[in-house]
């Protein structure tokens, strides 16, 4: 595994993609690296871009509905198996930060997003990222994103989280993960949970 860090500098305005500076720089191995700069669209406004991927220099990707959160201890690149999986905090405003998960095909020169997921980044949790969370000997990541406060002080709106597990390079939605740990939250587990209400657990 291979944490990250971005830096952020004032972009250049002479091309879409600013060529000027390569804002992450991930080395996959000794003969491969991601490079992502931000591809901006709009001189007048450098708030609006994309991030933009490159294998060795050739443009793979551009991702057009994520922004990644600089300086993320939670961004890396995991090599396994001959699979390359990279994950990509993501800034979630006005909700949770997320954490962005894509495939790398290096023979074939391309780059798939598979998923987004809220996680837990209390460093104290039983459910921080990339641990074996539920102790099956391999490592998951997840959470629960945020909820509106239930007009019934009793009552609460069901939480629901979603979990994934990276199993031999590859990326497998946890189902038994999540039900376990949406059951502990809410004390019932629905696959609709959508404006489900559910009694408050007491403290």
């Amino acid at each position: 595994m291979v944490d990250t860090l971005v830096e952020i500098v004032k972009p250049t305005t002479q091309t879409n993609v600013d060529t000027s500076y390569v804002s992450l720089f991930l080395k996959i191995d000794g003969s491969n690296t991601i490079a992502i700069k931000r591809g901006y669209y709009n001189p007048k406004d450098y708030s609006i871009y994309r991030q933009t991927f490159f294998l060795n220099g050739e443009k793979i990707f551009t991702d057009t509905g994520n922004y990644l959160v600089d300086s993320s201890k939670y961004s890396r690149i995991i090599v396994e198996k001959g699979s390359v999986l990279l994950f990509m905090e993501c800034d979630g405003h006005p909700n949770l930060d997320y954490l962005s998960a894509y495939s790398i095909d290096i023979k074939n020169k391309k780059m798939t997003y598979l998923s987004s997921s809220v996680f837990d980044g209390n460093p104290k949790s039983k459910t921080k990222p990339f641990t074996d969370i539920d102790g099956d000997g391999f490592i998951e990541y997840g959470g629960f994103d945020l909820t509106e406060m239930h007009p019934n002080p009793d009552s609460m709106y069901y939480r629901p989280s979603s979990f994934y597990e990276i199993r031999n390079g590859k990326l497998f939605f946890d189902s038994l993960l999540t039900k376990r740990e949406d059951i502990k939250a809410n004390a019932v587990y629905s696959k609709n949970p959508i404006n489900l209400t559910v009694r408050k657990p007491k403290i």
